[in-house]
C-alpha cells in the first residue's frame, strides 16, 4: 500500500501512530469535559421527537447487537447506535462547539463521540483507548475546518456533518487501530459520505445530520478496516474534498496540519460549551441582554425598542424572525433575545412549542431590530453583539459582548459543567446513576473495562 503525499500523509500517520500517553494531560481533561458535556446533554435528547423516529427506525432493523442506543435498553450494530445516538446528543442543540479555527461555530464531539462509543463498545475497548480516539478525531477534524474556514458555511453547507464526518472517520480508524494506509482510505471513504445543508436548520433533520455524520464515520473506518479503497489524498489536488466544500475558495489544507501533534488545537482553540440551549450564534446576545436586564431592572412592557447590533452570518443561521416552533426559537437570535429579557434566564422549557407564543415574548419580538455593521464577521468578531435597549421613558442602555459565557475566553468551570450535567441526567437516570457516569467520565483513562459505564448509559432510571 502507498503512502499518501506529505499532508494527507500527516494526518494518516497522525491517525495511526498517536498513542494516549502522546497526549498532553491538559488535553485530555478538555477532553473528558467534552465527553461530560455531551453524554449529559444526549441522555435528555434522547426523549426528543426526532431521537424517537430515528431510533424507531434503526431498532426495527433488527441489526446485530453489539453497542448501546443512549435511555433505549438494547443494543444495535456500531452503525445504527452512532446514528441514534448522534442524533439525541444534537436534538437539544445544548452540545458543545467550536469555531476559533474553524472560523464557523461546528459541534464536533456530535459526530466524533457516538462512533468512537460505538466502535469502543463493540470491540470491548478501555477507556484510554476511547479517550485516543475521540482526541484523534477531534484534532484531524479541526484542522481540516482551520483549512476550510467560513467558505464552508457560505456555501451553505452545515460545518458539522460535513467536517464531523471525516473527524468521526478519523476517530473510528484510531479505535480500530488501522495503519496510515487504511486511515488515509478511511478518510478518503468518509470525505464521499460528508454532507448536510443549512437549509434544514429549525428541522428535524438538522438534528440527524450528527447522527449521519456519527454513522457515516463508524462506516468509513469499518469498510477502510475490510481494504475499500479510497483517494489517499482526499484533501488535497484536483478536485479535493476542502475545494469541493469551499465552492473551489480553499485548494488544499493550506498549511493546517502543519504542527499536527505538536500543537494541540483541543487546547489551544478550544471548545465553547454552551449555557443554554439554543443556536451558539445567539449567546452572546443572551448574555447582553441578560445583563442590561439584571443592571437596570427595567420591566419588558418599558421597553421602546431594541436594537441588535450582530456578524451578518448570525442572521444566516439564526435567522428565524417570527418562530412557529420551539426548534426554531432555538435558531431565532429575536426570540433569544426577547426570552432573556422576558424571563431574566434561558431555561429548556423556554423552547417548548406553547412557550413560543407567549404575548410578552410576541410583544417583544415586534421591537427587536436587527443591524450588520461594516466589518463585524471577520476574525475576532465572529459572535461579537451589541444589544442597545431604548425605553419609553427615554433612555437607552447598550452592552456588547465579545465571548458568551462558554466560550475559550470566558469558560464555563468543570463544576459548571458537571452542573449541567447533572441537570441534564438526573431527570432521566436518577441521581445515584448520573453521579456513577460522572465518576467514570473523569477517570476514563482508569476503566479498563467499559461495560458497566455503557449498561448505565442505555438503561434509563426514572
Amino acid at each position: 500500500m502507498t503512502h499518501p503525499e506529505p499532508g494527507a500523509h500527516k494526518i494518516a500517520t497522525f491517525i495511526a501512530e498517536t498513542e494516549y500517553r502522546d497526549i498532553p494531560k491538559k488535553a485530555i481533561l478538555a477532553a473528558k469535559h467534552a465527553i461530560l458535556d455531551w453524554t449529559g446533554v444526549a441522555i435528555l435528547g434522547a426523549e426528543a421527537p426526532a431521537v424517537k423516529i430515528v431510533a424507531e427506525y434503526a431498532l426495527g432493523l433488527g441489526a446485530r447487537g453489539e453497542a448501546s442506543v443512549i435511555c433505549r435498553e438494547t443494543m444495535t450494530s456500531a452503525e445504527l447506535a452512532a446514528l441514534v445516538n448522534g442524533t439525541a446528543g444534537h436534538a437539544l442543540d445544548f452540545d458543545d462547539t467550536f469555531a476559533n479555527a474553524v472560523r464557523y461555530n461546528m459541534h464536533s464531539t456530535a459526530c466524533i463521540l457516538p462512533a468512537v462509543l460505538a466502535l469502543i463498545e463493540a470491540r470491548g475497548l478501555k477507556g484510554r483507548e476511547l479517550l485516543t480516539a475521540y482526541v484523534v478525531g477531534t484534532e484531524i477534524t479541526y484542522r481540516i475546518g482551520a483549512a476550510i474556514g467560513q467558505p464552508l458555511a457560505a456555501a451553505n453547507w452545515h460545518p458539522t456533518p460535513v467536517l464531523g464526518t471525516i473527524g468521526a472517520a478519523a476517530a473510528g480508524a484510531k479505535a480500530l487501530r488501522l495503519d496510515a494506509g487504511a486511515a488515509a482510505w478511511a478518510t478518503g471513504i468518509s470525505a464521499s459520505l460528508a454532507g448536510g445543508l443549512m437549509k434544514n436548520f429549525g428541522t428535524m433533520t438538522k438534528m440527524m445530520h450528527a447522527g449521519n455524520g456519527a454513522r457515516n464515520g463508524v462506516i468509513a473506518a469499518s469498510l477502510a478496516q475490510r481494504g475499500l479503497t479510497a483517494d489517499e489524498l482526499v484533501a488535497e489536488g484536483d478536485y479535493n474534498f476542502c475545494e469541493a466544500f469551499s465552492q473551489g475558495r480553499v485548494k488544499g489544507l493550506m498549511g493546517a496540519d502543519e504542527d499536527l501533534g505538536r500543537e494541540w488545537f483541543i487546547l489551544s482553540k478550544g471548545f465553547g460549551f454552551k449555557p443554554y440551549p439554543s443556536c451558539r450564534a445567539t449567546h452572546a446576545g443572551i448574555d447582553a441582554a441578560l445583563q442590561l436586564r439584571k443592571r437596570y431592572g427595567f420591566r419588558p412592557d418599558e421597553v421602546e425598542s431594541v436594537t441588535c447590533r450582530i456578524n451578518p452570518l448570525v442572521s444566516r443561521v439564526a435567522g428565524f424572525r417570527r418562530p412557529l416552533s420551539g426548534y426554531e426559537a432555538k435558531f431565532s437570535i429575536d426570540y433569544c433575545i426577547a426570552r432573556a429579557l422576558v424571563d431574566g434566564e434561558i431555561r429548556l422549557d423556554h423552547f417548548k412549542d406553547e412557550k413560543v407564543k407567549e404575548e410578552a415574548c410576541e410583544d417583544l419580538l415586534g421591537k427587536i431590530n436587527l443591524e450588520h455593521p461594516d466589518g463585524w464577521g471577520r476574525g475576532a468578531v465572529d459572535l461579537l453583539t451589541e444589544i442597545v435597549i431604548t425605553l419609553k421613558n427615554g433612555p437607552s442602555y447598550s452592552e456588547r459582548v465579545a465571548a458568551p459565557r462558554g466560550e475559550p475566553e470566558n469558560p464555563m468551570s468543570e463544576e459548571e459543567l458537571v452542573n449541567k450535567f447533572r441537570q441534564c441526567s438526573e431527570r432521566v437516570l436518577g441521581e445515584k446513576q448520573a453521579e456513577e457516569l460522572v465518576d467514570a467520565i473523569l477517570h476514563l483513562e482508569k476503566i479498563e473495562d467499559m461495560s458497566g459505564f455503557f449498561e448505565i448509559l442505555r438503561n434509563r432510571r426514572v
